[in-house]
């Protein structure tokens, strides 16, 4: 990995490079400069200022294209269907190479600019879920034999540990880790536990920073939960490992945000299956494909705090259920959703591809 970031650049986007790179193509290639150019400007007629991004970027795009052209780069892949996959497209264009690029979550929903005559152009189009495969199969046009599932994951050296210490005289310990943003529902989280009884021991670590940092906290304020709820804000990954550890239970209570911006199947939620801790999560987008209800941990309705206590109470009362979900979660886990794995099945798929 250290190798690989020290080889990364960028270029400005009124670099020597990038400027270059458009004049260039203007008086050697002004017909595809002309195509690649139409092409943006038809597909973001109703969404100017994501058109006006595209058009930010577009030399940098082809400034790419010439170098991977000269060191003899052979395939081009862009980690996002937006823009990732639009600079993948118009570089592989430039330097006459194959591309593809991923489906994620929020790529696909927010904006679909582009993002059918990508996937036609693309060799092959990853999506890391099967909720995403069947969102994309109901586009007009899109090419859905060119998909294929290939997963995110966690490393292998992380499905390791026994699984979380039994509940004895102390507190049930609830983790969330995350951005503390809108679509991570947090919210329902607070509010759910001041629904829970008041005999039941329990404390929340937030581990996480974002825009609702402040507004979550007044939330527990006013719920007075302050003295058993703690905001730790961002930490590196040695400290959130100890949190895992830590913890009994994890809870992630995604919703759907602005301009239906949702998750995908968050990573936290396989790293903590990899520690073996039971996981409360929304019922969302691709989640339920790793976490099946009272299989390998909870799901719950979005936005729905009594649900989200009703699941804290049950894995409070029967311990002995929840840590095997998160046994069982954990075998999920090391079965489908190991980078390792998943990173070689892409590996392959370009290589096929070029």
């Amino acid at each position: 990995m250290t190798r690989l970031v020290e080889r990364a650049f960028s270029y400005g986007y009124l670099s020597p490079q990038a400027l270059g790179a458009f004049l260039k193509e203007a008086v050697t290639a002004p017909r595809r400069l002309v195509r690649l150019l139409g092409a943006i400007f038809k597909a973001h007629k109703t969404e100017r200022k994501r058109g006006l991004m595209v058009l930010a970027y577009f030399p940098k795009a082809l400034a790419l294209g010439h170098w991977c052209r000269k060191t003899g780069v052979d395939h081009i892949h862009g980690e996002f269907a937006g823009h990732p996959a639009t600079t993948a497209m118009i570089a592989a264009e430039v330097a006459g190479v194959p591309y593809s690029f991923s489906a994620h979550a929020n790529d696909i929903v927010v904006s679909q600019a582009l993002l059918v005559e990508k996937a036609q152009k693309a060799a092959f189009v990853r999506s890391i879920s099967r909720y995403n495969i069947a969102f994309l199969d109901r586009l007009e046009g899109f090419p859905t034999e060119k998909l294929e599932l290939v997963r995110c994951g966690v490393a292998r050296a992380s499905l390791k540990g026994d699984g979380p210490a039994a509940l004895g005289d102390g507190p049930l310990r609830i983790l969330y880790v995350g951005s503390l943003i809108e679509k991570k529902g947090v919210q329902y989280l607070i509010d759910a536990l001041a629904m829970l009884p008041t005999d039941l021991d329990w404390q929340l670590q937030i581990v996480g920073g974002g825009d609702l940092a402040d507004d979550l906290a007044k939330r527990v304020h006013t719920h007075g939960l302050s003295d058993r709820v703690t905001f730790d804000g961002p930490q590196p990954a040695e400290v959130v490992a100890r949190a895992f550890a830590k913890a009994h239970v994890v809870v992630v209570p995604s919703i759907v945000g602005e301009q239906g911006r949702i998750e995908g199947i968050p990573v936290v939620i396989m790293e903590a299956l990899a520690n073996a801790r039971p996981v409360i999560a929304s019922a969302l987008s691709g989640i339920p494909e790793l976490i099946e209800d009272g299989v390998t941990g909870r799901l719950v309705p979005p936005e729905d705090a009594s649900a989200i206590a009703n699941a804290l109470q049950e894995i409070a009362t029967d311990w002995q259920a929840a840590a095997a979900m998160g046994m069982r979660g954990r075998d999920r886990v090391a079965a489908e959703y190991v980078v390792e794995d998943n990173a070689g099945k892409l590996a392959d798929l370009m290589k096929r591809a070029g």
